[in-house]
């Protein structure tokens, strides 16, 4: 009978020896777990932080950029302006130069015809007037059609600049969108919240690089309309040639 009773609590002590080792077992295991959940709670937070910054360096970055493109639109439209009007004068003032230099040469013609009137100097005479009558509707048809150009190109160009006025707000606004979806998903307590918060930014993100996407497709039209902000010659021909310290030299 003591042989059983000592058996029984030898049992007993095993059982609490071993309910005991479980016991430190599943301390162990917690805290494993615990400082895990921790490092990746610290690395997402991090991994976020980075993202935060990023985000707001991009949006920085594009607010100057947007900045700096329409002081530069607006100079370089003004710049364009006084060349095309001071390539009209030239043109204009050439064909004037011209159509003096030919009358002049007519009246000394006519004088000498009238004294000597020989019949190939009066040929000559109507035909150096029908050359400067030639020459004078070249330089208004040519003035008229560079006008008109520069009409729809200025009318083109607004348009396109209206639109990325507009775009660009529109990418500001998702910017920031993305930064205060960003700072919910940082503020969420359950998992259930994070999962809601992580997916509404993640379509925050992408509504915002479809619309930078977007504002780009809008500005390389407004490159190539501008046409490489090349200038003309007086033939109205693009001349490719810009400022070397102009960011879009170049591009067409």
């Amino acid at each position: 009978m003591a042989e059983k009773k000592e058996s029984s609590v030898l049992f007993s002590l095993r059982e609490l020896r071993e309910i005991e080792e479980e016991r430190i077992q599943e301390e162990h295991s917690a805290k494993k777990k615990a400082e895990e959940d921790r490092i990746r709670a610290q690395q997402e937070a991090e991994r976020r932080a980075r993202e935060e910054e990023e985000g707001r360096r991009r949006a920085a970055e594009q607010a100057e950029r947007a900045a700096r493109e329409a002081v530069e639109n607006r100079e370089r439209e003004e710049r364009l302006r006084v060349e095309e009007a001071e390539r009209r004068a030239r043109v204009e003032a050439q064909a004037s130069i011209e159509q003096q230099r030919m009358h002049k040469e007519l009246e000394i013609r006519a004088i000498e015809a009238q004294k000597k009137k020989p019949t190939w100097l009066i040929a000559v005479a109507g035909g150096l007037v029908l050359v400067v009558g030639i020459l004078g509707f070249w330089a208004y048809n040519r003035s008229q059609e560079a006008d008109r150009e520069k009409r729809e190109s200025d009318a083109k160009l607004a348009a396109l600049m209206k639109d990325i006025d507009t775009t660009q707000a529109e990418f500001n606004r998702l910017s920031k969108e993305t930064e205060d979806k960003y700072q919910k998903l940082l503020s969420a307590k359950t998992d259930e919240e994070k999962r809601a918060a992580q997916e509404a930014l993640d379509r925050a993100k992408a509504e915002r690089d479809a619309k930078g996407k977007a504002l780009e497709s809008l500005k390389g039209k407004a490159r190539k309309e501008r046409g490489g902000d090349g200038k003309k010659d007086d033939d109205g021909k693009i001349v490719n040639k810009c400022d070397p310290n102009d960011p879009l030299c170049g591009i067409k």
